[in-house]
């Protein structure tokens, strides 16, 4: 076996700048979802989960066009498999190569093709990928993460990938072995709230694998919690499922986008789920709790979910499903984190051939018996649980500087730093944050650690990063009360960290009742200092954070008087970000001609980045500027969100009011009535182009219609 650095090369396009606006918890906000119908009571508890950005910034900017670019990779190899992992992508385990059976046992996507789906917008589809902190597809889905090659007691070499999490200020690392002369791959995950305050985290291993048509997911449980629409989320058992019709472990019966979870029967130690395509091969994981809960995601068998797969991948080669092991019930269930607490688990991932006429054309109960015997010859429950307890103390392996063979980020050395300043307890020797990581995105922080203020840039300069720990809330406020301290820059940040303070030691829904007053004092304090910033050095950064702040209230009278006074100044064209953002909201209060007329102030650079040109189509439609609106709409786009209609809804009316001009029908004056029919006349006959129709439904009720 060997463990060795080594690289990929393919068509792709890598991310190439971040939005320099904090994207604050308010905007992206909490799921909390609502039983129904007869639910455990032990299913039910702690459903809801939190998205959280801040802070990192958000990864919204790469080229529509592919080009030749090489990933750096690490690489596990023994006689039986080779697995690669891409340490700049999360640690993504790219592929996972079975040489007995010569086939891939996951969807090793053969491009690089970021798109809006994670919590930070970017992220790429295919292989393995290792979700942890918030709801959502990591902040590391396109990031660095630390990478080193180790030994075990016995002399073997396993791969660490790890980071420092600052959103929950927590730590993960995965360990990865591959036995001489086994079939199966191994990750030892290890969860570390290294806090003295209790937190909440999140954790779902993401598996994506190729779905042939005919390929039918079988798990050690049939009992799952299934997320419904309008919100709704209902405890059923599987094959048949209230909301659709057809036997819903064979995911091409999903009629849209949807997924499922599997709950675990009581008292049980360790879980398993397994993918079986026509031909009877079958790719399968097994895990130790706590990650005890699985699930089952599909884009759908219709032409969005169908068009999704193209987009993210090469049309006609970019078909999966996805395969997920978790820590909780579901992705909307929380998961307490106590102070100094510690989760950790083994999990193994394979492939097997079966016989595919005891998994196809039998019942689903036959199918699983069948795969769990199966599972149990490959590696029986007692046999996984003799590698936890060997990878446990294989985790608790010390490194150093040396072993790294792929740096990440400063902030875990910034952190360490800060321990060791208050004297606190160090972070954990079995990860190493150097301090040559130290880079221009920690400078701020770690100048207000080691002199005590934030020294103030240009007020024109964009931000290199946002901090929102109370941690550092804490320092910055002792730094503004010392000589030089209070300027707009340190007023700035103070702000932002007012603005975004949360309790993070309860369950999302009990932070999401934290009582108004509360959120009040905070709010009117980050006020005060976003205004006292703006009074000492005006700047655009303030300005928006204030007119953001209205938008918010509601007061749409001051919200446009700062964004106004944002223009004002000329940092406001140094990024696209604040013309899309308010763009936006004006399209959003349908106030389309103040929004087109900011949109014809914008420099051609800001005109034509991706989102700033989908409001102007908005806008040239609901203005008469069809021409304009068409023109846009026959783009290519890469910044749609999973779930986002905006195109395809655009198209039928832009496709309504055409029809309307050709009969003369004046749109401004026949009234909302004519217009919603002859917007569902498009909808049944002008079908969207193929290049905009991301929809994840075909629903009638919602004006959906299925057009070949």
């Amino acid at each position: 076996m060997s463990v060795y650095v080594s690289s990929l090369t393919l068509k792709g396009a890598e991310p190439c700048g971040t939005d320099p606006l904090p994207r604050f918890r308010r905007e992206t906000g909490f799921c909390i979802l609502k039983p129904k119908g007869e639910f455990p009571p032990e299913a039910a508890e702690n459903i809801g989960a939190e998205t959280r950005t801040l802070p990192y910034m958000m990864q919204d900017r790469y080229p529509e066009v592919l080009s030749d670019v090489t990933l750096k990779t690490i690489v596990m190899e023994n006689g039986f498999l080779r697995a690669e992992f891409t340490p700049g992508y999360g640690g993504k385990l790219w592929s996972l190569y079975d040489k007995e059976n010569k086939k891939d046992l996951l969807f090793a996507n053969p491009v690089l093709r970021p798109r809006n789906l994670a919590i930070r917008n970017a992220w790429t589809s295919g292989g393995i990928e290792w979700n942890f902190g918030s709801l959502g597809h990591t902040v590391f889905s396109c990031e660095d993460v630390f990478a080193a090659i180790l030994k075990d007691a016995e002399g073997n070499d396993f791969l660490r990938i790890y980071e420092f999490e600052r959103a929950k200020e927590c730590l993960w690392q995965a360990d990865f072995h591959l036995p001489e002369g086994s079939r199966r791959l191994f990750s030892h995950v290890k969860l570390i709230n290294p806090n003295d305050e209790d937190s909440t985290t999140y954790w779902w291993t993401n598996i994506a694998v190729p779905e042939d048509g005919g390929t039918r997911v079988l798990c050690s449980s049939q009992d799952v919690i299934a997320l419904g629409s309008r919100g709704s989320m209902t405890f059923e058992k599987l094959p048949y499922l209230s909301e659709m019709s057809g036997d819903l472990s064979y995911p091409i019966n999903a009629t849209r986008s949807f997924d499922y979870f599997f709950q675990p029967r009581k008292d049980e130690k360790t879980a398993w789920e397994s993918s079986v395509n026509k031909d009877g091969f079958a790719f399968y994981d097994r895990s130790t709790a706590p990650l005890l809960y699985h699930k089952m995601f599909c884009w759908g068998n219709h032409k969005g979910g169908k068009r999704w797969q193209d987009y993210l991948s090469v049309p006609g080669k970019g078909d999966y499903i996805e395969l997920q092991a978790g820590i909780a019930q579901s992705q909307v269930h929380d998961k307490l984190f106590p102070a100094g607490g510690v989760f950790e688990w083994t999990q193994c991932f394979g492939g097997t051939v079966l016989d595919p006429a005891k998994v196809h054309g039998v019942s689903l109960e036959a199918a699983d018996e069948y795969m769990g015997t199966v599972m149990d010859n490959i590696i029986s429950e007692a046999d996984l649980l003799e590698f936890d307890r060997k990878f446990k103390e294989a985790a608790e392996t010390e490194m150093s500087e040396k072993d790294i063979v792929h740096f990440a980020s400063g902030w875990g050395a910034l952190e360490q730093k800060r321990r060791k300043s208050e004297n606190e307890k160090e972070l954990p020797a079995s990860m190493c944050f150097p301090e040559c990581t130290l880079g221009k995105e920690q400078e701020p922080w770690l100048e207000l650690l080691e002199k005590g203020v934030l020294t103030p840039p240009d007020p024109d300069d964009i931000p290199v990063s946002w901090m929102v720990s109370p941690k550092w809330m804490k320092l910055l406020e002792a730094g503004i009360d010392r000589p030089g301290g209070r300027n707009w820059f340190s007023l700035l940040h103070y702000g932002t960290m007012l603005f975004e303070y949360w309790p993070d030691n309860v369950p999302a829904r009990v932070a999401y009742g934290w009582s108004e007053d509360e959120k009040k004092r905070y709010e009117i304090r980050a006020e005060e200092a976003w205004k006292e910033s703006d009074m000492l050095t005006p700047n655009v950064w303030a300005r928006r954070d204030l007119a953001h702040l209205e938008m918010l209230r509601d007061n749409y009278g001051g919200s446009d008087e700062y964004y106004r006074r944002v223009f004002e100044l000329d940092a406001a064209k140094s990024d696209f970000a604040f013309c899309a953002e308010y763009m936006d909201d004006l399209c959003d209060r349908k106030e389309y001609a103040e929004a087109w007329a900011l949109y014809e102030s914008m420099p051609d650079n800001i005109k034509e980045a991706d989102r700033v040109s989908i409001l102007s189509a908005i806008c040239g439609v609901k203005l008469g500027k069809l021409d304009h609106a068409e023109k846009i709409l026959m783009e290519p786009h890469a910044t749609i969100r999973e779930g986002e209609t905006s195109l395809t809804d655009l198209w039928f009316e832009l496709c309504a009011k055409k029809i309307a001009k050709r009969r003369g029908i004046d749109t401004e004056t026949c009234g909302a009535e004519t217009l919603a029919t002859l917007i569902e006349e498009a909808e049944e006959n002008c079908p969207p182009p193929h290049s905009i129709d991301f929809r994840m439904s075909y629903d009638k009720k919602h004006k959906y219609r299925l057009s070949e």
